[in-house]
């Protein structure tokens, strides 16, 4: 983990501004692979695009919060702002990019790597939020139950589908495991438990990392305290004000 907010503030300037592209391109308003895609209400339906439409909100909050801590003199330290969401839309991306690798995309074809939408809301998107949270996220602030709480917006996602399936005539469902008309609400319950699993697989081995460090001296799994966010060094053990060590410029 990287506390120094310089390098924050840099590596967040960059994300904003990847994450940005991609939204764009969830638009259909630049040419993504082989043409320009009209602009419909549909890009609403696709979970890719929800996805990113967090990484960039979280992402703006996180460069903000930093900007503001940089501009008052500080230069060690970490994002607090949005921390229980943050972790939450980690979770969502992360699952975003493995089901398009995985399930969804053909990261061994040509037409993969030239597709400029792919590769920003599937790939470098996700990978640059993903990374921002594995470095410089403070260790042991993350409740036990957020991999819970992060099965909330892809249930939400699920609901939001089927009122769409059964709102809008000749709906086309935006993927094979949520499409109701070929596999039946029984199936695609199936699939939705399945990515469930998942989610919280992923959520659980996230929380792990946000516990795993080096405390006192050892490379370990700090599983004290996991209810509730670890206080600040400065809240936990108090200091003489002469013998604290300075996180602003003189």
């Amino acid at each position: 983990m990287n506390d120094n907010l310089i390098t924050q503030l840099i590596y967040r300037t960059v994300l904003c501004c990847v994450s940005l592209l991609a939204v764009l391109l969830t638009f259909g308003i630049f040419y993504a692979g082989s043409g320009p895609v009209p602009l419909t209400w549909e890009f609403l339906k696709y979970y890719t695009n929800i996805s990113n439409y967090f990484v960039f909100g979280v992402s703006v909050a996180g460069f903000v919060h930093t900007v503001k801590r940089v501009q008052a003199g500080e230069r060690g330290g970490y994002c607090t702002a949005l921390r229980t969401l943050r972790f939450m839309t980690v979770v969502m991306i992360l699952v975003t990019f493995l089901v398009y690798l995985i399930l969804l995309g053909d990261p061994f074809s040509a037409d993969f790597w030239r597709n400029i939408g792919n590769l920003s809301y599937h790939v470098v998107a996700p990978v640059l939020f993903i990374a921002d949270y594995l470095i410089f996220e403070e260790k042991r602030t993350v409740s036990v139950f957020a991999p819970l709480y992060s099965l909330v917006i892809p249930l939400v996602y699920v609901v939001y589908i089927f009122i769409l399936g059964a709102a809008v005539p000749g709906f086309t469902y935006p993927y094979f495991f949520l499409d109701v008309a070929t596999l039946g609400y029984g199936g695609v319950c199936v699939w939705v438990l399945i990515l469930l699993v998942v989610f919280t697989a992923l959520g659980y081995l996230l929380w792990l990392w946000n516990r795993f460090g080096k405390f006192d001296g050892k490379w370990k799994c700090d599983f004290h305290n996991v209810l509730l966010r670890k206080q600040s060094p400065a809240a936990e053990t108090p200091v003489e004000e002469e013998d604290a060590p300075s996180q602003k410029m003189p």
